[in-house]
């Protein structure tokens, strides 16, 4: 599925409705898994894998993931990598753009071990950072092809994701297990 027009649009109207959906007070009714709720960030983005992870000790740790494909994969709930080996890392020092389009076409990410263990043809990534300013870690989605369409919008939508997430986290200092845990 290729990145739509609407795609950022929804992506911003699906992080307000989490948002309300997982404030303080909210209904059971109205609560939604995470892990339902990161499936349709992917699938609005046309993408085949999408992650929270946390920063822990120089270490990218997969907290919720939604892939296209079922089966065995390194981007697991609860798997790491060293964050030094990170796209993560880079695109919040600046070294990396928040959306790479084709990851064959920079030489830092072609020649990143993770790009080929993974497949990543196509990534797209944003910080998820706490009220002190503090980062958590990220939300991220990439395609094992290339996506020419990706845009600063799409990247500016999965940004308001990350804040409707980084609101639940704040509550707690770690992500929820009832919003996430379906």
């Amino acid at each position: 599925m290729a990145t739509s027009e609407r795609a950022p649009a929804d992506l911003s109207g699906m992080a307000r409705d989490f948002a309300v959906a997982t404030a303080d007070g909210a209904t059971d009714a109205g609560h939604k898994p995470l892990s339902a709720f990161l499936s349709r960030v992917r699938q609005a983005l046309g993408m085949d894998i999408a992650f929270i992870c946390r920063f822990a000790e120089e270490r990218l740790v997969y907290q919720v993931v939604s892939a296209a494909a079922d089966g065995p994969s390194a981007v697991a709930p609860g798997n790491s990598d060293p964050l030094v080996d990170s796209y993560c890392k880079r695109i919040i020092e600046g070294r990396l753009p928040r959306f790479i389009p084709d990851s064959n076409a920079l030489d830092e990410t072609r020649s990143l071990p993770i790009t080929q263990r993974l497949g990543i043809g196509a990534y797209l990534s944003v910080p998820i950072l706490l009220q002190d300013g503090r980062v958590f870690g990220t939300i991220c989605c990439f395609s094992h092809e290339p996506k020419p369409e990706l845009s600063s919008d799409d990247a500016d939508a999965l940004q308001d994701v990350a804040n409707a997430i980084a609101a639940g986290v704040d509550r707690n200092g770690q992500l929820r297990g009832d919003i996430w845990m379906g």
